[in-house]
């Protein structure tokens, strides 16, 4: 396209976003649940958890379409921004100033490792010990990674880095085959042990946790749709807990869609 041609194509796809927008809301007003929902999700999360909102979500809100998009933290939050994702799964920090987060769980974090092996057979590991492990992880953007150099350097060590991947199927495949070891929470590859394809072991002294929050953007209110996809994954995340799927502690209240009701500040907080 041209540069008048770029313009035009943003201009009027913000247009055709709008008028979906207002034909939701106006459905909504008559107690439907309609429109169009992009949902973005870590990877790390989205190969066990977005089955499970799906599969709740669509036999209850069937003229909804659904689509699920996989993105590191950092990208899904400026999709967030640019209203290209209505509600997003992310990493809890709040790095960008025109979105809001609504915390949703706090994990803790496990040595991934081959289901054989003097290591695979202990109940917990230390940090120390995981950081002097030939480890596999994401490129130095990913929050996963951030945490871990974070972690190393509060221990004046360096992460001894087997291999650099991004995808995350080939992360959790190289640690199965027994090239290196990683750090993930115990949801992320619960099917995988589940199979005894490798072994998730917490890692203690002092344990790791991350949080994960839902993202919703500052300047524009929620659909109904995009409210009971919240109250959707709130749900799952309820459940999963429950089940011992997901080892965390949820973070959100009763209240907790009041904050995605209810964008705050119009893209003007700090960053």
């Amino acid at each position: 396209l041209t540069v008048a041609g770029e313009l035009l194509y943003k201009k009027a796809t913000a247009i055709f976003q709008e008028l979906e927008r207002t034909q939701a809301s106006v459905a909504a007003i008559a107690g439907e649940v309609t429109g169009q929902i992009v949902l973005g999700m870590l990877p790390t999360a989205a190969h066990t958890f977005s089955g499970g909102i799906i599969e709740e979500y669509r036999p209850k809100y069937p003229r909804v379409t659904l689509s699920v998009k996989s993105a590191m933290s950092g990208t899904l939050q400026q999709m967030v921004s640019q209203h290209r994702v209505d509600l997003a799964i992310t990493y809890n920090h709040g790095k960008h100033k025109h979105v809001q987060h609504t915390p949703l769980i706090e994990e803790r974090l496990c040595l991934i490792s081959p289901p054989t092996g003097e290591i695979a057979g202990r109940k917990t590991i230390s940090l120390e010990e995981v950081l002097d492990l030939p480890l596999v992880m994401p490129e130095e953007k990913h929050g996963l990674r951030e945490l871990m150099e974070k972690a190393a350097n509060k221990h004046q060590k360096k992460l001894q880095l087997a291999i650099e991947v991004n995808a995350w199927p080939l992360l959790t495949d190289l640690v199965k085959r027994g090239l290196g070891y990683t750090v993930l929470s115990y949801a992320s590859v619960y099917e995988m042990v589940m199979r005894q394809e490798i072994v998730a072991i917490p890692i203690d002294s002092p344990e790791l946790h991350r949080s994960l929050a839902i993202v919703t953007p500052r300047d524009l209110p929620p659909s109904l749709a995009t409210l009971k996809l919240a109250e959707t994954i709130m749900n799952q995340v309820t459940i999963q807990v429950e089940n011992g799927i997901w080892k965390g502690r949820p973070l959100f209240g009763k209240n907790a869609l009041d904050n995605i009701s209810t964008p705050t500040d119009f893209g003007l907080a700090e960053e």
